[in-house]
């Protein structure tokens, strides 16, 4: 870990374009926080914290706020306060143009509100944070899903009114999910992330995963997942190839990785599986 302005940083997001993610943890103290920044700033609270803040003119908390509790800042926000004693904060950055894109249109804002905990938001944070901790490469398809699930509560619960809906099909045709399932058997190697498979099924990403779920009776990082699972379980029956190597081909992170996951699915070591 290292310092960031007074806080030590855990686990950090970067994978969507125009959004940051860091997990900005202190044991003890006062520390400020950053005045003005460019981007939309949200902080949710992962435990208990006690904060003296403003916004401009308007006290937006002091004294303790619980888990799960949500401050937002605009683009441009003079924030005048200090986090004091513990401090654990997921701390969202969003570009504007991200806000605007996301939201629908120039008509799409996002408010801060009364502070009050939000357990959606803090299940979802915590889910992150805990993936997050793990590595990204363990399962970035996950990371991606959980992100879309975290951004389109806070849009629900802090957007203004939109210009309108974004144009989407919320089916994936059967030629669709027929050369999607294709796709990813020919690239279980390498990463697959939300924003391809998306593309690649003419949806957005959080329909996407909605229209998959409909179509294959789970959400696209399980099957993924057990694609991985099946296509490493078959090169062990087939092959000597060592179990490093194998790992490698089906895009685990490791071979501790691929260990982990395959004895938690099949109930059994991966050496159990050899012909």
């Amino acid at each position: 870990m290292h310092s960031y302005r007074g806080y030590d940083v855990g686990a950090i997001w970067a994978g969507t374009p125009g959004l940051a993610v860091r997990r900005l943890t202190r044991a003890g103290g006062v520390v400020p926080i950053p005045p003005v920044l460019p981007q939309y700033r949200i902080a949710l609270s992962l435990a208990e914290n006690r904060a003296r803040l403003a916004i401009g003119r308007r006290v937006a908390t002091r004294g303790a706020f619980p888990a799960g509790t949500t401050v937002l800042g605009q683009p441009g926000d003079v924030f005048d306060g200090e986090m004091r004693d513990r401090v654990d904060v997921l701390f969202l950055l969003m570009d504007p143009g991200f806000v605007r894109q996301r939201g629908g249109g120039a008509g799409f804002d996002l408010r801060d509100l009364p502070p009050r905990p939000d357990l959606g938001l803090l299940d979802l944070s915590r889910r992150l944070v805990a993936a997050l901790d793990q590595g990204v490469a363990a399962d970035a398809l996950y990371c991606d899903l959980v992100i879309e699930a975290l951004v389109a509560r806070l849009f629900a619960l802090h957007g203004t009114s939109a210009a309108g809906p974004l144009p989407y099909r919320e089916t994936l045709t059967p030629a669709r999910l027929r050369g999607l399932v294709d796709f990813i058997d020919a690239n279980l190697a390498g990463p697959l992330r939300l924003a391809e498979l998306a593309d690649r099924a003419a949806l957005s990403r959080a329909h996407f995963a909605r229209a998959f779920r409909t179509a294959m009776g789970q959400a696209p990082h399980r099957y993924v997942l057990q694609r991985r699972l099946h296509q490493a379980r078959d090169l062990l029956l087939r092959t000597t190839l060592p179990a490093a190597e194998i790992a490698a081909r089906c895009g685990f992170a490791d071979s501790a990785h691929f260990s982990r996951v395959y004895r938690r699915y099949f109930g059994a070591p991966p050496s159990t599986g050899r012909g």
